[in-house]
């Protein structure tokens, strides 16, 4: 398995733009069933995504604050990490595609169960995953100066996960399980139940649901940077190890 970004994104469009060929090929006589159809557009959506991701540089700002802002890397891969989630999504939310790995895994109505699919299935080391989530743990667990912090701390100064959790995260997203097993980690400093998949859908919803994330991570950017790096080099080897499961599979 590739160990850099690119080169894992490069085998994983390699791997998917191979399986909807194999689709293709497999009805060429009979035409595609509908069943064959969502596999094609499966495959050849998340192909497209990859290739966004691997081949995105740098997005540029008119404006000249936001230019020449320290943000601007992390926004970038920000948005790098939001193109190879949507091409992770175009894979697990096809029941058709999941079950090539696990047959009873389109039953699952859980975006976080059906992306645990792929992660099962991907061959990644467990000394790697471990790795990654050591990372990750270390930036939640470090302390922030806040200059207002109006809920009780576990921890004094509070964490970042509990910056997070409590100034960044909507009272609905609180009771929901992730918001749980953040509150959990934050209040025990035990992150065993943030694994590698929960964390990287974590950044999936902080994103999407309008947590600033890189606010979040305050002091110096590089924080931050570290963060997104390590989420972004972790999918990468998601999506290249389940890519080359289903080529197998088709």
């Amino acid at each position: 398995m590739a160990t850099s970004l690119s080169s894992a994104l490069a085998h994983a469009a390699s791997c998917l733009g191979q399986s909807a060929k194999a689709v293709n090929s497999n009805a060429a006589s009979t035409g595609l069933t509908p069943l064959e159809y969502e596999r094609l557009l499966g495959f050849g959506t998340s192909c497209d995504w990859v290739g966004w991701a691997r081949y995105l540089l740098s997005i540029s700002y008119s404006d000249k604050r936001r230019s020449a802002s320290d943000r601007v890397y992390g926004l970038n891969e920000l948005t790098r990490f939001t193109f190879m989630w949507t091409a992770t999504n175009a894979l697990f939310a096809r029941s058709s595609i999941i079950e090539l790995l696990e047959p009873a895994s389109g039953s699952k109505t859980s975006e976080l169960e059906r992306f645990r699919v792929l992660f099962r299935n991907c061959s990644l080391p467990v000394a790697d995953a471990a790795a990654f989530e050591g990372t990750l743990h270390s930036l939640l667990a470090l302390p922030m100066h806040v200059q207002y912090f109006p809920w009780a701390p576990a921890n004094r100064p509070p964490t970042i996960l509990e910056v997070i959790y409590f100034k960044h995260t909507v009272a609905h997203e609180q009771a929901r399980g992730l918001g749980k097993k953040m509150l959990w980690a934050a209040t025990n400093q035990d992150y065993r139940h943030l694994d590698l998949p929960t964390l990287i859908y974590a950044t999936r919803n902080w994103n999407i649901h309008g947590v600033l994330l890189s606010s979040s991570f305050r002091g110096t950017r590089k924080k931050f940077n570290i963060w997104i790096d390590t989420i972004n080099l972790a999918l990468s080897r998601i999506l290249e190890g389940s890519s080359v499961a289903l080529q197998r599979a088709i």
